[in-house]
């Protein structure tokens, strides 16, 4: 789909953004009947599943109080019930105030219960799509491949409100608002929902439905477009990205300063040096443990910590996407926490994140555990014995502990994975010399990214000019013969031609070893498997190209008729694939999407 994308002129995808701000979209003559097949909620379905009200019942426990846009959304018992317990700590942390976190929970698709998006005018155009609506494939074809939609997972972002309150029969007012939408975006949804959280705590639920009817306004997303979001009066500028290295900041235009543009965090990022601050001795470490999908566990005193941390961590071997699941926040309630916690098989390569300090004893079997409390709290962890293994790798070895001690103790990763690839010094020794200096938070964040990035891109070329050579060669594509077959994957000889290249110095160790290792993970497969589909579309186009090109009257000169005739039914084929993105680009033209 990539490569017929950019063969169909993106170039004539007009900018959607009215430069007035306006939050009346544009009727002109030109779009006519289209603009009117736009149903209600069509454009908030498209960034938004729903805003629930969570609330703590003392004899019912997590109930959803109210879901809005009312009577539009359905959603499985199985996900009411999870998102019930996402919504809330899973801990006595006494938190109190205002806080934001965000999960990530996998949908029950067990019945068709679930209607996550309905896009009526779009059914007659999107037949063979059964995965995905039109809107999100061809969001998807356009952005980083870290923040694509995925079929069977949501996103929730939670603004939760602890206070006292002795009128109420256990002493606290518990309540959560909760934004569910498929976009990986934890920055800027997370900023809305304080928008809209603190004046619904105000004046009520009228503050949301207002705030749904906005949403409704918005265009859809378009990765590299400048977008105008107006929510509860505020107006968000924002340009999703679609590079890694080059991307805009958000800028916010607020009711009570409208001509005072504030620059917010990029709106698909965590703080990168915030979350792993605590850690940072160990970044290349957690690196190649994300790298190769090694089953992570991050416990945390509270949910933002891990919440974050799993999302930095996801992100650290960007522009290479994170095949396996991940959860930012995790709970005893979960449905797969049996599937998780079971001693009977080998944990599952995912990452999650937990702040109940019962997941001390239940994970206590995985093999690397990542504690990150209160930086404020320095409690020794009597009962963490250090030592050596019998191959004479140091560990970190977990006994039997108080829970309670171990959520409250200093930064620390219990693990027995050896990592392939020694220190780059260089990059430490810079983020602590910023720190010294009193370098911005934000800077530091920049300089661990643009490393990260590079270093992961440095791993990922050799095998990106190995999958080059598998390619079979234009001379021997034509136009009315089957296409070539890539050759296949040869790790042996891939290994072979690594030593034939200058190796990169932030590559130092055991790079073959490391390789080797990827070779198994689920994030090689699923890089593996993508570049197979982009090679046999980037084919299938050069063949089209050499038949648009063909003097076809020429060749059909001495040729049977039933010849000529399968010929032309082979090509109306292969013509029609390349066609049916071209017609959902040019739809999204017409109707000013």
């Amino acid at each position: 789909m990539a490569e017929i994308s950019n063969c169909a002129s993106l170039e004539d995808v007009p900018s959607s953004l009215p430069q007035n701000l306006s939050l009346r979209r544009k009727t002109s003559a030109k779009l006519g009947k289209k603009e009117s097949q736009i149903l209600p909620w069509d454009r908030f379905s498209h960034w938004v599943h729903s805003i629930l009200v969570v609330t703590f019942d003392i004899e019912m426990g997590q109930s959803i109080e109210s879901i809005y846009p009312n009577n539009h959304v359905k959603l499985s018992q199985q996900d009411k019930t999870n998102i019930c317990y996402l919504s809330f700590p899973d801990s006595n942390s006494g938190l109190l105030g205002d806080s934001s976190f965000h999960f990530r929970f996998k949908l029950d698709t067990s019945n068709s219960t679930n209607n996550f998006h309905n896009f009526h005018q779009y059914q007659n155009l999107n037949q063979t799509s059964k995965s995905l609506g039109i809107d999100y494939e061809i969001y998807n074809s356009k952005t980083l491949c870290g923040l694509q939609v995925e079929k069977n997972f949501m996103f929730g972002y939670v603004f939760f409100r602890q206070v006292k309150d002795k009128s109420l029969k256990r002493g606290y007012f518990q309540k959560s608002v909760v934004l569910l939408s498929r976009f990986p975006f934890a920055s800027l949804f997370n900023y809305i929902l304080g928008l809209v959280a603190v004046e619904y705590f105000s004046t009520g639920g009228e503050v949301i439905e207002t705030a749904c009817h906005n949403i409704d306004q918005w265009p859809l997303l378009v990765p590299g477009e400048l977008l105008s979001l107006p929510i509860l009066g505020h107006y968000l500028e924002v340009k999703f990205p679609i590079s890694i290295e080059k991307y805009s900041l958000p800028v916010i235009y607020k009711k009570d300063l409208p001509s005072v543009p504030i620059t917010l965090p990029p709106v698909h990022e965590v703080n990168l040096f915030k979350c792993l601050e605590p850690l940072l001795i160990n970044m290349h470490l957690l690196w190649e443990m994300v790298l190769l999908n090694e089953p992570i566990v991050v416990i945390a005193n509270i949910p933002s910590v891990c919440s974050e941390l799993v999302q930095a961590l996801v992100s650290t071997i960007w522009p290479l996407k994170y095949a396996s699941d991940y959860r930012p926040f995790f709970t005893i309630h979960n449905s797969e926490f049996n599937e998780y916690s079971s001693k009977n098989s080998s944990p599952p390569g995912l990452i999650i994140g937990v702040t109940n300090p019962f997941f001390t004893k239940c994970l206590k079997h995985w093999p690397n555990i990542i504690k990150i409390a209160d930086i404020n709290k320095n409690v020794q962890l009597e009962s963490l014995e250090r030592g050596e293994g019998q191959d004479g790798i140091k560990t970190n070895k977990l006994k039997k502990i108080n829970p309670i001690k171990l959520m409250e103790t200093q930064p620390d990763i219990l693990t027995n994975f050896k990592p392939f690839l020694k220190k780059d010094k260089s990059i430490l020794k810079n983020i602590i010399n910023g720190s010294e200096s009193n370098r911005p938070c934000e800077a530091q964040s920049a300089l661990l990214r643009r490393y990260f990035t590079g270093l992961t891109q440095t791993f990922m070329i050799p095998l990106e000019r190995y999958f080059s050579s598998l390619m079979p060669l234009h001379r021997n594509i034509y136009p009315f013969k089957s296409l070539p077959k890539l050759k296949e994957f040869d790790a042996n000889e891939f290994l072979k031609s690594l030593k034939q290249n200058e190796i990169a110095p932030s590559l130092k160790g055991d790079l073959p070893g490391l390789y080797k290792k990827f070779f198994n993970s689920l994030n090689f497969k699923n890089w593996l498997e993508q570049k197979k589909i982009e090679a046999d579309k980037k084919l299938e186009l050069l063949q089209i190209q050499l038949i648009s090109d063909y003097d076809v009257n020429n060749w059909i000169k001495g040729k049977q008729e039933i010849e000529i005739l399968d010929q032309y039914m082979n090509i109306k084929v292969e013509f029609e694939a390349a066609r049916v993105f071209y017609r959902l680009q040019s739809f999204f033209v017409r109707a000013n999407f």
